[in-house]
């Protein structure tokens, strides 16, 4: 009887853990947590959300920071 309580008792314990976790961190299914989170995407998407600064140009050579790459010579055949 004991070696079973040995190996029931972890097993509660760690059942009661994951179960409190999963009642943690689950999602609301409500209609209108559905829409905060869309609006929330949206907003995160938005052009005015980009961080001051930040240009949506790529970078090149003429905008990158740090230390020139030295150039490379062409080849003489």
């Amino acid at each position: 009887m004991t070696v079973l309580l040995y190996l029931l008792v972890p097993a509660a314990i760690v059942a009661l853990v994951a179960s409190y976790m999963w009642l943690r961190e689950r999602e609301p299914k409500s209609l209108q947590s559905g829409i905060n989170s869309f609006r929330k995407e949206m907003d995160a998407l938005s052009p005015s959300s980009r961080p001051v600064g930040r240009s949506a140009r790529p970078e090149t050579p003429s905008t990158r920071r740090g230390p020139p790459r030295p150039e490379r010579e062409p080849e003489q055949d």
